[in-house]
């Protein structure tokens, strides 16, 4: 896994030093701007104002939660246009946002890319005899034609569809309106299970987060294109409409005093750390053949690189056939990458191989070891009294639920134990820990 392992602590750093240039860091507590570049993304960093010791991921709004508003509250330069109001029907009006947003340039450059490969592959074969490319290609190539048109529409979409949310004591309705065309989809009111900020996607390895009201039968999204004060309000008031007044309020939270805590300390412990998602060396299995199939198709249709200086081509041919030749080399290098985290893949999460991982301590220290059929075969320790505590953190979603990365802090450092990790699994799990370290 160290392969992955550098791909993510390099994502993570890039995250970092945006969010700082750009000045996106907010305390998670206070809301307030460090005073201080951050050291690196596994130091703590301390807030001038309240004191709060946190990680740098945990300093952007993204991860460290979204803002909360109230129904009454309306932001001041919204151009959202409501009807009605509590109690009874009220109507929503969000015009179009006018941007296009991080789609349009993602599209652009993914589809002019797979134009110019997939083009070049075309006008190979058909000056080759006009032989026909073999079908797998086609649906290969459709593939990226896909992503690409995909995103595209949805720049489109979100510089000129208006959106429209009603609340009846019946339905709730989400109505799109792009281009003279009307598409309404609706929820029966008492079977609405959820209204909250959801993410959608991610941009920059930021979380971007949309309105989402959930029910029984389905899901209501939009909003990616608002201001975070807009979707904070708009979630609280079509809460509000939605559940009433009772809903709004936060859930009082139950402090545990330090000499409770104290009292849970343990002189030793041992947990095993949270497994990997069932399935991912399936996950491996399939980036390996991916890579696999990258291989074979360049093999299969690579660039005939004999014909590059031979007498008879002119420059113009001589030039196109040097820059294919560039671009005939992207499926081998992404099908050597792909198989290369696929192995890693694979390898560490093998059902056979009988691996297990414990956080394990005594007094004197804490250790993170790697056990084989009962056999310890790697080991990392560290002094008991440096380490601190456990932390779960937001590190995205899958399948509508969110999902932590856990971290051991160390002398203000964090040693990343998990980072894909139920959310539930790994709030438990750092909530025994914290009880065995008596913090």
């Amino acid at each position: 896994m160290k392969l992955l392992e550098k791909i993510a602590a390099t994502a993570e750093k890039a995250a970092m030093e945006a969010a700082w240039t750009k000045g996106l860091m907010r305390c998670p507590n206070c809301g307030q701007p460090p005073v201080q570049r951050p050291a690196d993304a596994e130091t703590l960093m301390r807030c001038a104002s309240c004191g709060l010791d946190a990680l740098p991921s945990d300093w952007r709004p993204a991860t460290g939660g979204v803002p909360v508003g109230h129904p009454d509250q309306i932001p001041a330069d919204t151009r959202i246009r409501r009807e009605g109001g509590f109690p009874g029907d009220c109507i929503w009006h969000i015009p179009a946002s006018g941007k296009f947003g991080f789609f349009l340039f993602f599209g652009v450059m993914w589809t002019t890319i797979t134009a110019m490969v997939s083009g070049g592959f075309l006008m190979t074969s058909f000056n080759d005899e006009l032989k026909s490319l073999p079908w797998f290609l086609y649906l290969f190539f459709s593939i990226f034609w896909a992503v690409g048109l995909g995103c595209l529409y949805i720049a489109v979409r979100n510089k000129y569809a208006r959106h429209q949310i009603t609340v009846t004591g019946d339905l709730v309705t989400l109505r799109r309106e792009m281009f003279g065309r009307v598409k309404d989809k609706s929820l029966i009111t008492r079977d609405v299970e959820a209204v909250e900020q959801a993410v959608f996607y991610q941009q920059n390895y930021q979380p971007i987060y949309g309105v989402e009201i959930r029910g029984r039968s389905g899901k209501l999204r939009f909003g990616t294109a608002l201001k975070e004060a807009e979707k904070a309000w708009l979630v609280a008031d079509i809460k509000r409409s939605v559940f009433g007044e009772a809903k709004i309020e936060n859930f009082p939270v139950t402090a545990v005093s330090p000499e409770v805590i104290a009292a849970q300390r343990q002189s030793s412990f041992s947990f095993p750390l949270p497994p990997a998602p069932k399935g991912y060396w399936m996950v491996g299995v399939v980036l390996i053949l991916a890579g696999l199939g990258g291989v074979a198709m360049w093999i299969f249709n690579g660039p005939d690189l004999s014909s590059h200086g031979k007498d008879g081509i002119d420059w113009i041919a001589f030039s196109f056939n040097a820059v294919f030749s560039l671009f005939s080399l992207i499926p081998i290098i992404v099908g050597l990458a792909f198989g290369a985290v696929g192995v890693q893949l694979v390898s560490s999460n093998w059902p056979g191989r009988g691996l297990e991982r414990r956080l394990e301590g005594d007094e004197i220290q804490v250790a993170i070891r790697t056990y084989q059929h009962g056999r310890v075969i790697k080991e990392q320790s560290f002094p008991r009294k440096y380490v601190r505590d456990a932390r779960a953190s937001h590190a995205g979603n899958a399948n509508g639920k969110p999902m932590k990365r856990i971290d051991l802090i160390v002398d203000g450092k964090a040693k990343r134990i998990t980072r894909w990790t139920a959310g539930d699994v790994a709030d438990a799990w750092v909530a025994d820990v914290c009880r065995a370290l008596g913090r």
